[in-house]
């Protein structure tokens, strides 16, 4: 008996002499949690819309160091992550790991032309359920990651979804382009025609002139004009007149949760100048963000029209400041002093490079 007792007592000896060992080159075992939670937290706080972005962030502790590993789209959270670990008192090197999305691909092919009649995008890689969006025939996306014989895409609404990759072709930004810039054909009906191509109703595809389309191949296709609207988002009146009422806001100073002529804040006066044309957006920004689609993202502003939305980050959400686009990279916008223009280019006088930093992306509310 006293022999089982003093082996009982060795081993409860020798478990505690390996945690400790395990324990001595890293932040002590009790505090682990406290940076698994200033993470979990920052993910929290991050979060907007899972199902057009997403972080999520990890974090190894070893060797004195705390090594951040998972995904995320935008480096600016991330980094605000280790501003917090460090405000918590943590002054060993934080490694970052992480997996950045997009991801690159061969050839700066980074973005796709759906090339049949509709697609159902998943939220995993498999053939059947976890349904998010379809994306029809000729849908600029953007590509996110491999998933073989899947791809991930950014559809032009910001859902993310798997759709196989025969379902679209890859083309570079330039070809991207022409499917987003000028006039649209947008098809009210269905549409079989003789070159065995179906087009379904909602379709929208770039219009040339002569009732020539440009399909999702490149090809160039001339087709009867009474199954199809023309619209052209650069002429509608609507885009002069909501600049118009965003230039009376000139100068009013920045009051947080204001719509009022006595001050705005950002989403406010973002608001406050569609409702006053009959456009009528959520109030806050991170909510503002979901309406729309994508028409600007980092490294993408060719697209851009006056009217549509600007939306910046910051370190500790996705979306915290929004401003109206102008033309020529200016905006105008509430922030700090109050209602003001600013420039997106370095070469003008009022160039605001602290909003170029935290550019994320753009929408278009309206054609």
């Amino acid at each position: 008996m006293h022999t089982l007792r003093s082996i009982s007592k060795l081993l409860i000896i020798s478990v505690s002499m390996v945690i400790i060992a395990g324990c001595a080159h890293t932040p002590p075992c009790d505090k682990h949690a406290e940076i698994h939670a200033i993470i979990d937290q920052a993910n929290s706080v991050f979060y907007l819309d899972d199902r057009i972005w997403f972080q999520s962030i990890q974090a190894e502790i070893a060797s004195q160091t705390i090594i951040l590993r998972g995904e995320a789209f935008f480096k600016r959270p991330v980094q605000g992550i280790i501003k917090k670990i460090r405000k918590a008192g943590w002054d060993y090197p934080v490694l970052d790991s992480i997996n950045y999305l997009p991801e690159k691909f061969e050839g700066d092919l980074s973005y796709g032309i759906i090339t049949v009649p509709y697609v159902m995008g998943r939220y995993k890689a498999v053939s059947m359920k976890h349904e998010g969006t379809e994306m029809l025939y000729g849908e600029p996306v953007r590509l996110i990651r491999e998933a073989d014989p899947y791809i991930q895409v950014q559809s032009a609404v910001g859902y993310l979804g798997y759709i196989p990759k025969t379902a679209l072709r890859t083309v570079e930004l330039s070809e991207w382009n022409r499917y987003q810039i000028g006039p649209q054909a947008v098809f009210a009906a269905s549409l079989e025609l003789d070159v065995d191509l179906e087009i379904k109703m909602g379709t929208r595809l770039p219009y040339l002139d002569n009732d020539r389309v440009l399909l999702a191949d490149g090809s160039e296709l001339q087709i009867p004009p009474e199954h199809f609207q023309i619209v052209d988002p650069a002429s509608n009146p609507l885009r002069e007149a909501i600049i118009t009422t965003a230039e009376h806001y000139l100068g009013l100073p920045y009051v947080w949760g204001g719509r009022s002529a006595d001050g705005v804040d950002c989403s406010g006066f973002v608001m406050q100048s569609y409702a006053l044309n009959n456009l009528y957006l959520p109030r806050d920004t991170d909510e503002m963000a979901n309406v729309g689609r994508l028409i600007g993202l980092p490294g993408w502003t060719d697209a851009l029209l006056p009217g549509d939305l600007l939306f910046f980050g910051g370190s500790r959400r996705l979306v915290t400041h929004t401003a109206i686009y102008l033309g020529a990279d200016r905006v105008i916008h509430s922030l700090g002093s109050g209602v003001q223009i600013q420039s997106l280019n370095p070469d003008h006088e009022d160039y605001a490079e602290n909003l170029v930093q935290r550019f994320i992306f753009a929408k278009r509310i309206f054609e």
